[in-house]
This record gives C-alpha cells, sequence and structure tokens, in this order.
C-alpha cells in the first residue's frame, strides 16, 4: 500500500504486500473518499496465518491454528465490502483498508509503545519469545499503523470519517493469553461449558473511554442502532468494550473527535455457521443484512465529496 505522506486529495491508495489490501469502492474522483472502512483484524483466513507462521523461527505453542480462527474477526472483511458497496449504490465513495496479518502474532488494534497501559492482550502475545521474531512482528505492525495513519489523514483529517470494524465471538470467554491458550479455549468451548459464558450484543457500538467520553460522530451511534433495531438486530453500546487506550481506536478517535466510530457484530450472525476452531463460510445474504442499515445510517452523515 503506497500511503503519500502529503494525504493529498489526490492520494493514490495501493496494497503493500502481506500487510494490508485495500480496495476503493464508488466512483473514483480527485478528493479523497468520504469514508474509511478499517478492518485491523482482517487477516481470516489460512493463507494469511501459514506464510507468516513459517517465517518466524522461535517455538510457538501447538494447535496456534486453533487459536486464530476462533481469535480472528470472520466475516469482517465481507462485511466491509457489502457495506462499502451498499455507499456506492448510494453515490458514496468508500476505501476500505484490512490488515492482513494475523492478530495470533501481532495486534495491530494495539498500541505497542512502551508504558501502554493493561487490561487488552499484548499487541505481541507473551509466547512469541524469540527476539528475532519479535522485531520482526514490531516492524511489520509499524509498516501497516505508518500506512494507516495515512489514510485516516487522508480522509477523517479532510472531513470524512471513518468506520473500524470488527467481529467478535458470541460469548465472553475468559482465557489467559498464554503457551497453552489453544487448550484453554478447547475446554472453554465445550458445548455445556460454552452456553454459560455472557452472551453479547449482536452488534456493539464502542463510542466512549473506559471514563465515558463519548468520542463518536454524533447522532450516528443512534442512527446505526435505529436502523439496525428496524430490520430486527439488536445493538448495545459499550456493552461489551470500551474505547480501551491501548487500542489504536482510542488512538484514531482522539486524533479525529468525532470522525470515528468502532463497531463489533457477532461472528454467529455473519457465518454459515460460524464455527470457533476451523474455516468458517460468510453468508452474503447474512453479511448484507447488515451492511444495508449500518450504510443506511452512514450515509446521512458523510460529506459530499
Amino acid at each position: 500500500m503506497h500511503l503519500p505522506h502529503d494525504a493529498s486529495p489526490h492520494a493514490a491508495f495501493h496494497d503493500l504486500e502481506d500487510v494490508a489490501a485495500c480496495e476503493l469502492f464508488g466512483s473514483p474522483t480527485a478528493e479523497p473518499p468520504s469514508l474509511l472502512i478499517e478492518i485491523p483484524h482482517g487477516a481470516t483466513e489460512r493463507e494469511q496465518f501459514d506464510p507468516l507462521r513459517a517465517q518466524l523461527r522461535g517455538a510457538l505453542p501447538d494447535d496456534l491454528a486453533a487459536f486464530f480462527h476462533v481469535n480472528t474477526d470472520v466475516g469482517a472483511p465481507e462485511l466491509g465490502a457489502a457495506i462499502a458497496r451498499e455507499l456506492a449504490a448510494a453515490g458514496r465513495s468508500t476505501l476500505v483498508v484490512r490488515c492482513l496479518l494475523p492478530r495470533t502474532f501481532v495486534d495491530t488494534n494495539r498500541s505497542l509503545a512502551p508504558g501502554t497501559p493493561p487490561g487488552m492482550s499484548a499487541g505481541i502475545p507473551s509466547y512469541v519469545t524469540d527476539a528475532a521474531d519479535r522485531a520482526l512482528l514490531g516492524e511489520l505492525h509499524a509498516t501497516y499503523v505508518a500506512a494507516v495513519e495515512r489514510a485516516y489523514a487522508a480522509i477523517c483529517g479532510t472531513g470524512g470519517m471513518a468506520l473500524a470494524l470488527h467481529t467478535y465471538a458470541p460469548r465472553s470467554v475468559d482465557a489467559e493469553i498464554d503457551a497453552d491458550i489453544a487448550a484453554s479455549l478447547r475446554r472453554a468451548y465445550v458445548p455445556a461449558v460454552f452456553r454459560a459464558w455472557p452472551l453479547r450484543p449482536e452488534v456493539d457500538l464502542i463510542t466512549a473511554t473506559p471514563e465515558g467520553e463519548e468520542l463518536a460522530p454524533p447522532g450516528l451511534p443512534e442512527a446505526v442502532a435505529t436502523a439496525l433495531e428496524a430490520v430486527w438486530i439488536e445493538s448495545g453500546r459499550n456493552a461489551t468494550y470500551t474505547l480501551h487506550p491501548a487500542t489504536q481506536g482510542l488512538l484514531f478517535s482522539r486524533r479525529y473527535p468525532q470522525r470515528v466510530l468502532c463497531l463489533e457484530v457477532r461472528r454467529d450472525l455473519l457465518g454459515t455457521p460460524w464455527r470457533p476452531f476451523a474455516p468458517t463460510r460468510i453468508g452474503p445474504r447474512k453479511a448484507l443484512r447488515l451492511a444495508r442499515p449500518i450504510a443506511s445510517a452512514l450515509s446521512a452523515f458523510l460529506p459530499a465529496r
């Protein structure tokens, strides 16, 4: 992906091999797109997991591919593209940036800066112990973050908006992310055990800091919730997460106040069905059912370019 440092309105967006993929939806113009959809956990397929796993030289936990499948944002790329297509049909242009780095190895929605507050999973998991591996993952993280920073500047910095799009598992499962993570999760997902974990909202709008400071575009979360309710999709607001200071989501929300909305969608609404430890096929009709109300709500808030 090449994102010019000047973030000019004529910026050209291109893929960055093995790190990020981007696609522009809508008629190309001299102006930047109205919306950026960032998918920081967009590495959802084994074709992204296996090559990076092969590059890492140190010992890693057994059955790590199972953790990859259960912890990746399955359906987010398909949903992001469906939202962008709906907006394109309404005359809005959207840039979709999809991270291709599996969060199993490096989480690009986390800050790697020294002194990052605790309370969220680490940017590079503790089970990655080889110094060269950690250095490589740090470099890949920096490459992605620098590129997406320029995308935010080009779009949100010129009056546009951003949607940070995620999907999450149906229930909040408590498991320590360490060398035994795969075994821990398999125990947690035994059906009788899994049903006891707290059920999450079908959609959660992440709009506020832990202290309650609202950073999302005024009125947009309510508009999205109303549009979802009209098609019988229930939503929460900061019910599962807030904009934690360890996340890039908070960083961009602060840098571009009232320009960024973070959204979580339950994976079982998109999978046919969602399977925690194996690849999941995403249903196009399921994605469209969610995309239409979200795009409709967004369209009213996006600037005309």
